[in-house]
């Protein structure tokens, strides 16, 4: 665990979460309150919607100049505006306000939106490449765990203060994160390699998205990690993030108490995920043959249980020990995913390359969250999920499919083990080399 105490890692760490969690309090606080007023599952589910899809335009439009910016700097600010924006939300408190409070949430959805890519480019200004390879699953896992974690507050605190009260404490948390990003002292030798690669590289947005497409799409390894992201974050966690609202009450008749606890076996659940990869990764206990097949049963392993858990309805103990297999399953594909898609990607594209992954996955979270509401206020919750895995089965079996396919034709690229890196080697960074097509340097596939 000594390397996880590194100054940089620590600031930014307990930046990013307090202020995740302190954003998403007040998101799933309000969303418990929406519910509770209204029972409507649909109504709850388009503050989720709204919130998801603010990435879109963040991810479409504004990575070409956050790859160009300071990410210390602009994490303060971000952190600093979403505060003042946040304070907003106190004239919208009673539910006939709701239009406006949606508002807000996609105002403050914007900035958070920018603050993770930010975080995504802070990974290459604040940490050697070593660091970077090292950091990058669990620094990102941070989202995940605040989520979780303030699903499991948010859910019940109304019952302790008021929706005031949790509006005034995520101010709080934008303000400390920001203090907390301010302290942190980036790698400037590494900054200073990021800007000469990107020199002379003046793109309008069209072009940026394009460059990051042509990224996507010459490797192979980093299409697989978009699709498998993809899928983990829409299939899987958009719409058991839906369940955890409902299902409580539903099946068990628990009302915020049951969704506190859903909340909480979900934080367990990310972070025995993620430390757990991490601990495999810098050991190497799986070998590179392994590392596909490994992916495909993990997910395979979501699914199924995904499936059953319906008939552990009957009881709370069941439903709650399959739903953590649920997630961590998914937990450990999305930390594998992630790690090979920061390894990968050129530093001065990176940001560009993960906005376009999130403006992906969060229009799709928000479009699969939305129908699987509609589909549990239309036709149940069982079927809901019926069709849910049965689209996850036919996703995978396509794009294995396809991968093959593509595997069998003479074409640059290659494989990377799931975990293969042992804990005292340091990593082979790709090296850099100009591709004539784009005009830009480009990182090359390494075994």
């Amino acid at each position: 665990m000594g390397v996880y105490l590194n100054r940089n890692f620590l600031l930014s760490y307990v930046a990013s979460f307090i202020s995740l969690f302190g954003s998403k309090l007040l998101m799933i606080s309000y969303v418990a309150f929406v519910y509770g007023e209204t029972g409507s599952a649909t109504l709850a589910s388009a503050v989720f919607a709204a919130d998801w899809i603010a990435n879109l335009f963040v991810g479409l439009l504004a990575t070409r100049y956050i790859d160009r910016a300071d990410a210390r700097r602009l994490l303060v600010a971000l952190n600093v505006v979403a505060a003042a924006i946040t304070l907003l939300f106190l004239a919208a408190l009673s539910p006939r306000m709701f239009p406006l409070a949606v508002g807000v949430v996609f105002a403050r959805a914007l900035l958070n939106s920018a603050v993770n890519a930010a975080r995504v480019k802070a990974l290459v200004q604040f940490f050697d490449e070593e660091q970077t390879d090292t950091y990058s699953t669990v620094f990102n896992s941070s989202l995940f765990l605040a989520i979780a974690a303030a699903g499991a507050v948010g859910s019940f605190v109304l019952g302790l203060v008021d929706l005031r009260t949790v509006v005034l404490l995520d101010v709080a948390t934008f303000l400390l994160s920001a203090a907390l990003f301010a302290l942190v002292r980036p790698d400037r030798q590494r900054i200073e390699a990021t800007r000469r690669e990107s020199e002379g590289v003046r793109e309008n947005v069209v072009a940026n998205l394009r460059s990051a497409a042509v990224v996507i799409a010459r490797s192979p390894v980093i299409s697989s990690a978009f699709f498998y992201i993809v899928l983990a974050v829409t299939a899987l966690q958009a719409t058991y993030e839906v369940l955890i609202t409902a299902v409580p009450e539903l099946w068990f008749g628990m009302g915020s108490s049951g969704m506190a606890v859903f909340f909480t076996a979900e934080w367990l659940a990310v972070f025995a995920g993620v430390f757990v990869y991490q601990y495999l990764s810098r050991r190497g206990k799986v070998p590179e043959r392994l590392q596909g097949r490994l992916t495909v049963a993990l997910i395979g392993f979501a699914t199924l249980m995904y499936a059953v858990l319906p008939l552990a309805q009957g009881g709370l103990g069941p439903a709650l020990a399959v739903f953590v297999l649920l997630v961590f399953a998914g937990e450990v594909v999305w930390a594998h995913q992630y790690k090979r898609l920061i390894s990968h990607s050129p530093d001065s594209r990176v940001s560009s390359v993960v906005g376009l992954l999130t403006a992906v996955y969060y229009s799709l979270m928000a479009v699969s969250g939305f129908a699987f509401s509609r589909g549990m206020d239309t036709i149940g919750v069982e079927w809901s999920i019926g069709i849910d895995v049965s689209v996850i089965a036919v996703l995978v079996v396509c794009w294995e499919y396809a991968a093959r396919r593509r595997r069998r034709r003479p074409a640059p690229g290659s494989s990377e083990p799931l975990i293969s890196r042992p804990a005292t080697a340091v990593p082979a960074r790709p090296l850099v080399s100009a591709s004539p097509a784009e005009g830009r340097p480009m990182k090359e596939e390494t075994a």
